[in-house]
């Protein structure tokens, strides 16, 4: 038996009106009266920003995927014209040399036709390191009719410039020591004033024209070429009129009886990479 009072009565009776009221206002949700409608519309506001909320989650991680896609794909572009530009590089590389080297093989053209001798154009293919020797080799021989003591010519921005003389042959290729070299002798004339002279190589890759009297006149900036002809008891071994380069500098020498001129070579025979060898000529 139970009470009037008994606590358990009052808590079954609290459960039964909380029931009865959810099942009645889930009947007027169902309904289409007036009252339902304004209770369907302040519920629906009520979880608005609920919706809104999980609405806004979704959105931020499929937004946050999506930008993922795009690094990664933006990545892959990336990639992809690096590629194309290198590529694009290395062609404009080829296209270049082709060009420089097309631009040298005509004007050796031009030397050829230009000079009365029999040339033969040839490729350095060695070099000496060393700032003492100053020698390169080429790739032709004897098979190709070269000899020692033959003249070779360089080519001084389309003119015919004296580079050197063959030392030694062999089968297919051969050896040239450059007129820079130390070793070198050139008998040498001033183009204007016709001051003759010894052209001779000096460290480094520089000449100097010496055993010149004083009594001729060199002047600054004055041409220098190729004598052709013997001069005391050094015999040319070289064609006339070939190119070797430009007076610097003069000074008298101690002697007070010769001068020296310093000359510039007239093109880069350090870095020299196409040679015409003289297969023949006539001297003078």
């Amino acid at each position: 038996m139970y009470g009037p009072s008994s606590p358990n009565r009052g808590t079954r009776g609290g459960l039964w009106f909380a029931a009865f009221t959810i099942a009645s206002l889930l009947m007027l949700l169902a309904s289409s009266t007036e009252a339902a409608m304004t209770l369907q519309r302040v519920a629906t506001r009520a979880l608005d920003p609920v919706r809104g909320t999980i609405g806004g989650m979704g959105e931020g991680v499929a937004g946050l995927f999506g930008a993922i896609g795009e690094i990664d794909r933006l990545r892959t572009e990336n990639d992809e014209l690096r590629g194309e530009l290198a590529g694009a590089e290395q062609r404009v590389a080829e296209l270049t040399e082709a060009a420089r080297e097309n631009d040298e093989l005509r004007q050796l053209l031009g030397i050829t036709n230009a000079l009365d001798m029999e040339l033969l154009p040839v490729r350095v293919i060695s070099r000496d390191p060393s700032n003492l020797v100053w020698e390169v080799g080429i790739d032709a021989g004897a098979d190709d009719g070269i000899e020692a003591g033959m003249p070779v010519v360089g080519n001084a921005d389309g003119a015919g410039a004296l580079a050197g003389t063959v030392i030694s042959v062999t089968e297919d290729t051969a050896r040239v020591r450059l007129i820079v070299d130390t070793r070198s002798v050139v008998i040498a004339v001033d183009q204007v004033t016709r001051a003759l002279g010894e052209i001779r190589g000096q460290p480094g890759g520089q000449l100097v024209m010496v055993n010149v009297p004083v009594t001729e006149t060199l002047d600054l900036g004055g041409t220098i070429v190729s004598a052709g002809l013997t001069f005391g008891e050094e015999a040319s071994g070289y064609p006339g009129g070939l190119l070797i380069g430009r007076i610097q500098a003069v000074e008298p020498d101690p002697n007070a009886l010769t001068q020296t001129a310093f000359v510039r070579p007239s093109f880069g025979l350090a870095t020299v990479e196409r040679l015409l060898v003289v297969l023949d000529f006539s001297q003078g």
